[in-house]
């Protein structure tokens, strides 16, 4: 039995535990070691076999919100058409959502569904780790007629270059709402079509007494001024994609909405997001420019709402057009289970979930079926809100439009304070922008894996057809020439059927009309596609774990070499000291020194988000491009100024 208190005993216990530690470090270092091979692809049968699954999913609707409540019954109702299928769903905040999602996808994390918004697109689309993209390419993946059934504004703005990323299952917009009693207890009418901002204005203003302003209105947020840009007969960009911010009548439009606050007082001063719909709620505001989205809740305050289309531009004769942006949801590369997330997609999305939104929370839908729906085109709000968004401006699906944000709002904040004309600070914005495009590096398209989930298939053409419908285990298919993919070469027809399940065998029909409606049974045939889906690679954790495990191993070698220091010169009051303050130096050489030096390291590298895993070294290169770029002495001058006024006012 060891003696606690016998000092030969002690120096060999804190060797013991030492040479543990030790062991476990260079274990530790090993590993980053012999895990430095690089993994490649990973290919995974996604059959069509009814073994239970798990889809994760991550929605952007407001925590107890009625949105929510509505998906998560969609979702619930989903399970129970597919037993074998269990969705675990988790929350995200929308205003993030891209880059959480990026962030999770870098680490090899995603989900398998995501909802996002087609203006994020631009911003994941061109993000590649290890030379691949983050969001799946879903053209393979749905038949014509599934694409079909969504408003062709919606499937368009869903697409990043010719990839489709993401299901429509919803659009939304800005448009004028208002409080019916603060107009009737001023007798002025309600807002109609025909209203020009003229008409606008002088309701605002008449409605302005006391302490109720005539509209609420966040005049310094870029979002709103989309909608007057256009009004004006300007455009973010042209039809290259170019930014023009400073197009023409651009700049009268940011003119005009400062001024409904700094010189017709219309706008309580200082309205935000927020503040607008405070007074708005408490009727301290008798209009709002705000969307569907809160809609309920400002039905929920008891205030009689109306809703109106923005009005027409007195100065150009053109209707002010907000920007229309459309949510879905997006299957991600790394899901193992495409065919069942893509299925769970399509069923979010589909026209029987949408209507139920659309009745519980005003949403608008994007399946062309509902554009007809005779519940939904009697409903005031949501006919009107779609007919806000047939005069509203697609938002693009590119990385121009993800950026736009950052420059609009020194732009608006230097007009707003009288630092720069609105000419002048747009004209900054978009020199601001055309760079920031500049710098970013184009990734080169991701084609899908050639046979995944589809069928070609060649049958003899009938010389009398005008027409042919091809229909897949008793479900159409798609129709050619109008949806399908296919082509005819001498006496046969060629086509390639998407949306296929591989390991299933499908039994396919084409039928064929000489007009008149009448179709004919033309062929039958059973297929079938074994190509595997092809995942990325597992996130190579070798070099993290290698420097984590020489930080451990350095900083042991370190603590013992102090510790011998300290026993040849007699310190041997505090022997522990050392194993004592071992943890705390640890947690903050990872957590501290080697994420500094990571930085630093690739700074000396090309690494950004179209190739993560895949930088180069460049050397100085980065620094030289810094310190000659125009305004760097300007910048870094101003900075240091700064710095040393805050630092003495303190």
């Amino acid at each position: 039995m060891r003696n606690a208190n016998n000092p030969a005993s002690q120096r060999l216990f804190v060797k013991s535990r030492a040479s543990v530690t030790i062991l476990l470090l260079l274990s530790l270092l090993s590993a980053g070691c012999i895990g430095g091979d690089d993994a490649g692809p990973e290919s995974v049968v996604a059959d069509g076999d009814e073994g239970p699954k798990t889809l994760e999913v991550w929605y952007t609707f407001n925590a107890d919100s009625k949105e929510e409540v509505t998906f998560l019954a969609a979702v619930a109702d989903f399970e129970a058409a597919n037993p074998s299928i269990t969705v675990e769903a988790t929350w995200v905040p929308f205003e993030n959502a891209d880059q959480v999602f990026m962030t999770a996808a870098q680490g090899g994390e995603a989900p398998d569904l995501v909802r996002l918004s087609n203006d994020q697109l631009g911003k994941i689309g061109e993000v590649r780790v290890d030379g691949y993209p983050l969001l799946e390419d879903l053209r393979p993946h749905l038949t014509p007629l599934e694409r079909a059934q969504f408003d062709p504004r919606a499937l368009s703005a869903m697409h990043y270059g010719d990839a489709l990323l993401g299901v429509p299952a919803s659009q939304d917009c800005l448009s004028l709402i208002y409080n019916k009693a603060l107009f009737d207890a001023q007798g002025i009418d309600h807002p109609d079509e025909n209203w020009t901002s003229a008409d606008l204005l002088s309701a605002a203003e008449n409605l302005t007494y006391g302490d109720v302003q005539g509209l609420a209105m966040p005049v310094k947020e870029t979002y709103w001024w989309f909608p007057f840009q256009e009004g004006f007969g300007g455009h973010l960009f042209d039809e290259q994609g170019n930014p023009t911010l400073d197009s023409n009548g651009s700049a009268e439009a940011m003119d005009w909405m400062i001024a409904l606050e700094k010189e017709h007082g219309v706008v309580a001063t200082g309205t935000g997001i927020e503040s607008m719909k405070t007074q708005f709620i408490s009727s301290k505001a008798a209009m709002v420019v705000d969307g569907p989205w809160n809609w309920a809740m400002y039905e929920a305050s008891r205030i009689e709402v109306g809703q109106a289309l923005l009005p027409v531009m007195s100065e150009s004769g053109l209707r002010a057009s907000p920007l229309v942006t459309f949510k879905g949801w997006s299957v991600t590369k790394q899901s193992s289970e495409k065919v069942a997330a893509v299925d769970l997609a399509l069923w979010l999305s589909s026209a029987g979930v949408q209507r139920d939104f659309a009745l519980d929370t005003y949403t608008m839908p994007t399946a062309l079926e509902l554009y007809d729906d005779e519940e939904l085109t009697t409903d005031p709000v949501i006919s009107g809100f779609l007919a806000q968004a047939r005069e509203g401006t697609p938002a693009p699906s590119t990385q121009g439009m993800s950026f736009v944000y950052s420059p609009m709002g020194t732009a608006f904040n230097q007009v707003y304070t009288g630092v720069a004309t609105a000419e002048e600070a747009l004209a900054a914005a978009n020199i601001e922008l055309i760079s920031m495009l500049a710098g970013t590096e184009v990734a080169d398209p991701f084609p899908p894996v050639p046979g995944y989930r589809s069928i070609t298939i060649t049958v003899d053409s009938d010389p009398m057809a005008e027409s042919y419908l091809l229909v897949v285990d008793g479900e159409n298919h798609s129709l050619h020439p109008d949806s399908a993919d296919c082509w005819a070469a001498d006496a046969s027809l060629t086509c390639n059927l998407t949306g296929m399940v591989p390991g299933k065998m499908h039994e396919i029909e084409v039928y064929a009309s000489s007009g008149g409606g009448d179709w004919a049974l033309l062929h039958e045939l059973s297929a079938s596609t074994e190509v595997e889906d092809v995942l990325p690679p597992a996130p190579d954790t070798s070099p993290i774990l290698f420097a984590i495990g020489a930080i451990a191993v350095s900083l042991v070698a370190l603590l013992s070499f102090l510790r011998w220091q300290d026993a040849r010169a007699g310190r041997t009051s505090s022997r522990l000291a050392h194993l004592y303050v071992a943890p705390a130096l640890l947690a903050l050489a990872i957590l501290t020194f080697y994420p500094v030096f990571y930085g630093i390291w690739l700074s000396f590298t090309d690494a950004d988000q179209t190739h993560l895993g895949e930088q180069a070294w460049v050397g100085l290169a980065n620094f030289v491009q810094v310190f000659t770029a125009s305004g760097f002495l300007r910048v870094t001058l101003f900075t240091l100024v700064w710095t040393v006024v805050n630092v003495a006012a303190h």
